[in-house]
């Protein structure tokens, strides 16, 4: 996308010279990753949300009560932990392209939680914890796994500015220039 050409001459008062400098400028500045971020982000803050609004949260009692919110199981740690998470991601989406590494960290870190989650066979202490089952590793894995593809072979697209200047001198016939005529 080419924006608007400017041109600029300055006059240098010393010498009868001048140059005139060319920008164009372009302002793209997006990534897809963005998009799925932001997405992905928003998605888990409100599931966490909602599970915050069906638990409560009690600081006395981090671990109880469970319910049940989209079809996972859910403990008030876990929502506070989805909050968390979707808002980190909200805010790695908002940075165009500055936030990238950031983004494929949490998503690894969601695929990570997700592929242990699974692991662990039930009853274990993460279940204990934060009341989830292999829906919620399932959930997880395919969340961390998106994210962490989109940051790391997502395009990006910058803004860049071209310049070019052209200077021209006029030098007077008697003038022989710099380092010139004995």
């Amino acid at each position: 996308m080419r924006g608007d050409t400017e041109q600029y001459v300055v006059e240098s008062p010393r010498t009868p010279a001048y140059e005139l400098e060319n920008r164009d400028s372009s302002t793209v500045s997006a990534w897809p990753a963005q998009l799925v971020g932001g997405i992905i982000g928003i998605g888990i803050t409100v599931l966490g949300f909602a599970a915050i609004a069906r638990t409560g949260f009690d600081t006395d009692h981090i671990y109880t009560p469970r319910t049940i919110v989209w079809r996972l199981p859910h403990s008030p740690l876990m929502a506070l932990i989805e909050v968390g998470f979707g808002v980190l991601l909200i805010l790695a989406a908002v940075v165009p392209g500055g936030m990238r590494a950031f983004m494929a960290a949490l998503g690894a870190a969601a695929l990570s939680f997700g592929l242990v989650v699974l692991a662990e066979p039930v009853p274990n202490r993460l279940n204990h914890w934060l009341g989830v089952t292999d829906h919620n590793g399932w959930v997880f894995t395919v969340v961390g796994g998106v994210v962490l593809l989109a940051a790391l072979i997502s395009l990006i697209f910058t803004s860049r500015t071209h310049r070019h200047v052209t200077r021209e001198e006029y030098v007077s016939s008697g003038d022989s220039g710099p380092g010139g005529g004995v």
